[in-house]
């Protein structure tokens, strides 16, 4: 996008130069002109774009390879120097804006972002940018950690992400091993972890108290826009999944160790065909995968096609795992060139094929929303973001041909692979944001209690694995949700998003090209108008009550039950 605020040589490392380009935006006389105001947060917005795009850079290149020292100590001097003006600034030109008398007159634009100003004034604290800044570093501090587990199996060094291909090995014993040899390395850094999180821990709870909240969960929900739910509802969530979702769980479960000849299954019997057939092999390389993926958007929808070959083309997707490369998978948006960039970790299995179609859908959104005036627009709530991802999942499912040709069994394999998976998801939400209440409603625990807290949960939500002589890894497994650590509280969202885009895929089944212009349309609106709202433009229900989600459970159950 070109500029008309920030000069094109801005060296986005000095401080005074960045400085000076928020000083001029506080100390500019802006008219009672709304047109006038309206040219000077747009000018705020560029240049939050510009930083935000640097900032977005650097973090892609340090997790890419989390063993560059000069790519950390770019994201690290950033954090440190940079951000830290960013959010000095923020609450000045939020004071600004909010005391301007024209804001009125620009309500109908900017009246979503308006009301996200005025909590952000609520909560801002000087003493939080240090804090901020810390919570950064303790970040990248945790994902070096995570970045640099690695084992050597069957002669070679592998990636825990490379290890979890062995899950779907039809070998019993092999599986066991790599499971073992993966949780073994795993517990190592236990103790790190555990410290990580302590760290962690400690700076939201005085973020908090700086901002003035009751606590964490209050600041967060605030923080975090959650304005049409409460934790409240957020537990009645897990009620229902725990009623209407785990049973099917359960079912699958029993299912599959009756196939497999087995009394319990063991947690290195749930990724493997239960009827012992070979993995399914889809593709070989990173850039087959990529290719393969861009196929099946082609088939779906003009549109879908063309953005994903745009990424191809400009090699916005890094597909592969290797040695020092954080773990996960992400979508990330460089919000001055409004381009996207997915990273992932594949590991050739089939479960790769959903993982590049659910960050594709972030992707979409990304360019659908690219053309929102200001910086704050073009930054989605999770709630509706997900739906754009998920709904690519359960859409891409449709067709795949480009990976299986006319393999039946093998689409067959996969397709109820993936609905299997959208089951599995509820009660591991639920596991994961009730954990995460649990914690923050506890300030005062200790590792122990974690893990004992943990326990309990895992024993609601059991669905019939045996973890006989496992117990440590039991205790521990929270350990492997990053989301715990990077993104406090945001998991919830993916069960909220899964309702919505089993909506959508509802949709699609009926009519396709509707129901994916439906969300591309709802998808360019970006967050200028309420969740609820977005849901609706979508043609889908903002509503994770046991109404909606009975009924959308049996649609998933049938589908699998015709296989």
């Amino acid at each position: 996008m070109n500029r008309t605020y920030v000069p094109e040589n801005l060296n986005v490392d000095d401080t005074h130069e960045v400085s000076k380009l928020y000083r001029h935006l506080l100390q500019r006389e802006i008219p009672v002109d709304s047109a006038k105001l309206r040219q000077w947060i747009l000018d705020w917005s560029e240049l939050e774009s510009v930083l935000g795009e640097v900032s977005c850079r650097r973090y892609v290149a340090m997790t890419c390879n989390t063993a560059d020292e000069e790519a950390a100590k770019a994201y690290t001097d950033f954090v440190e120097n940079i951000q830290p003006i960013m959010n000095e600034y923020d609450d000045k030109l939020n004071k600004k804006l909010v005391a301007h008398p024209a804001k009125d007159a620009l309500q109908g634009e900017f009246g979503e972002w308006f009301k996200g100003v005025q909590v952000s004034l609520d909560l801002f604290s000087p003493d939080n940018i240090a804090l901020e800044t810390e919570d950064n570093k303790e970040i990248q501090a945790y994902q070096k950690i995570t970045g640099g587990m690695s084992v050597e199996f069957d002669g070679e060094t592998k990636t825990m992400q490379q290890m979890a291909a062995y899950m779907e090995r039809t070998d019993r014993e092999l599986r066991e091993r790599a499971w073992r040899t993966m949780w073994e390395r795993r517990l190592q850094d236990k103790d790190a972890l555990d410290k990580s999180f302590d760290n962690l821990f400690a700076i939201r709870k005085q973020v908090a108290k700086n901002a003035h909240c009751k606590d964490f969960i209050d600041y967060i929900f605030l923080a975090k826009h959650r304005f049409d739910y409460s934790p409240a509802d957020c537990e009645a969530f897990h009620e229902s999944i725990e009623k209407l979702v785990l049973p099917l769980q359960k079912e699958i479960y029993k299912k599959r160790a009756q196939k497999m000849g087995l009394e319990r299954l063991r947690p290195w019997d749930l990724n493997v065909d239960p009827l012992d057939r070979a993995p399914l092999k889809p593709y070989a390389t990173g850039d087959e995968l990529i290719e393969k993926v861009d196929q099946i958007f082609e088939s779906i929808h003009p549109q879908a096609g063309k953005w994903a070959r745009e990424m191809q083309a400009k090699k916005l997707i890094d597909p592969d795992s290797r040695l020092g490369k954080a773990p996960g998978g992400y979508q990330i948006g460089f919000d001055e060139s409004r381009l996207p960039f997915i990273f992932m970790n594949s590991a050739c299995t089939d479960r790769d094929i959903y993982t590049l179609l659910h960050e594709s859908g972030h992707s979409f959104h990304q360019f659908a929303l690219a053309g929102q005036p200001i910086f704050p627009y073009r930054d989605v709530p999770a709630e509706f973001a997900e739906v754009a991802s998920m709904s690519m999942e359960l859409i891409g499912m449709s067709n795949l041909k480009p990976f299986y040709g006319n393999d039946r069994e093998a689409i067959e394999r996969s397709t109820i692979g993936e609905l299997e998976d959208v089951i599995w998801l509820f009660p591991w939400v639920a596991s994961v944001d009730s954990f995460q209440h649990r914690l923050y409603n506890f300030p005062e625990h200790t590792a122990s209690d974690r893990s004992d807290i943990w326990t309990e949960i895992m024993d609601r939500y059991d669905a019939g694995v045996d973890y006989t002589g496992l117990e440590a890894v039991r205790r521990n497994l929270w350990q492997k949700q990053l989301h715990i650590f990077e993104c406090p509280f945001y998991y919830i969202e993916y069960g909220i998003a899964q309702i919505g885009a089993l909506q959508v895929w509802a949709n699609f089944k009926k009519d396709p090209k509707k129901a994916i212009d439906d969300l591309f349309r709802a998808e360019s609106l970006g967050s200028s108008r309420p969740v609820k709202e977005l849901f609706e433009a979508a043609n889908i229900k903002f509503d994770f009550s046991p109404r909606t989600l009975e009924p959308l459970m049996q649609v998933v159950w049938d589908e699998i039950s015709r296989y």
